[in-house]
């Protein structure tokens, strides 16, 4: 167990990305009264009304739709560690991380700095489009606003059971390094279940989209049944944190079948269509997939 861990440890860090930022709204209570009054409701707390105090500033927007996609690509980069929000970040995808978070990091500086430049605009423009629900005094000052945007990702080596030193007696230890023991062997193999679920996803994902319907029908099939698979063949070289080699055989193996084929050819051609999904089946009747997460798959 020990030796699994220290393996882990030297071969990732943990992640944690931070991200804050404005969204723009306010509790309106004198309308969440009049809501209130009009329906009949008896308590206080039978609704709530929150409006939008930029109602359509696409800057804002911007700003917010972007923070949502890079939580999406943290997700995606790396794996499932505490329950605090730090991820493990395999150090072989690290300089992919570090480039990627930082082109994001100048994107996003980008976007808020351009809603900053145009903030009082955009408020006399939020005067007239929430017509009497305005109320200057609710927006901040410019320089307030800003304080409220941020992004950054934090590094931190993982500890290992080695790292208690208290001051306490040898058996009140042992008992504290064997349960992180149990702890960080269950956040492994956590973070291994993620791995494997991320692949039995996309394997019956490609081989629902690659069935044709009984009507003879074919399903749309986007450039991206085949680009997200080929993502995943070169992330799931760096997320086998334990050195799974049925893991690295699976990612091998549909590697293989995407390096053979293309979203073009398996719209043209319906035997081109039905030779991948075939592959793509042998691939999920191959593994053992009972440790795969199933909430996380339909969440996917």
């Amino acid at each position: 167990m020990t030796t699994i861990l220290s393996g882990v440890a030297r071969q990732g860090v943990l992640v944690d990305l931070n991200i804050r930022t404005y969204n723009g709204r306010k509790q309106d209570k004198q309308v969440q009264e009049e809501v209130q009054h009009a329906k009949g409701a008896a308590s206080k707390r039978a609704a709530s009304v929150y409006k939008s105090l930029f109602a359509e500033c696409k800057e804002l927007d911007d700003v917010l739709k972007f923070a949502a996609r890079v939580r999406v690509m943290h997700y995606k980069l790396t794996l499932p560690w505490a329950d605090n929000g730090s991820r493990l970040l395999p150090i072989k995808a690290m300089l992919n991380y570090k480039q990627r978070m930082n082109d994001a990091q100048t994107e996003f500086d980008t976007l808020v700095t351009r809603f900053l430049d145009k903030y009082d605009t955009l408020i006399a423009a939020a005067a007239f489009q929430l017509g009497t629900m305005f109320d200057r005094s609710e927006y901040l000052t410019r320089s307030q606003v800003a304080r409220k945007f941020s992004m950054g990702v934090a590094f931190a080596p993982l500890p290992t059971a080695g790292d208690f030193r208290v001051d306490a007696e040898a058996e009140v230890q042992q008992d504290l390094i064997d349960q992180y023991e149990k702890r960080a062997t269950d956040l492994v193999a956590a973070a291994q279940r993620d791995a494997w679920t991320r692949l039995h996803s996309t394997l019956t994902h490609m081989a629902d989209r690659l069935t044709d319907g009984e009507d003879g029908s074919r399903k749309k099939i986007y450039d991206t049944l085949i680009s997200n698979p080929q993502e995943l063949c070169g992330l799931l070289t760096t997320f086998n944190v334990t050195n799974d080699p049925a893991l690295e055989r699976a990612r091998e193996q549909l590697e293989g079948v995407l390096l053979g084929t293309s979203a073009e050819e398996l719209r043209k051609h319906a035997d081109e269509r039905v030779y991948v999904r075939d592959r793509v089946k042998g691939i999920l009747s191959q593994f053992d997939w009972s440790q795969v997460d199933d909430d996380a798959e339909d969440a996917a």
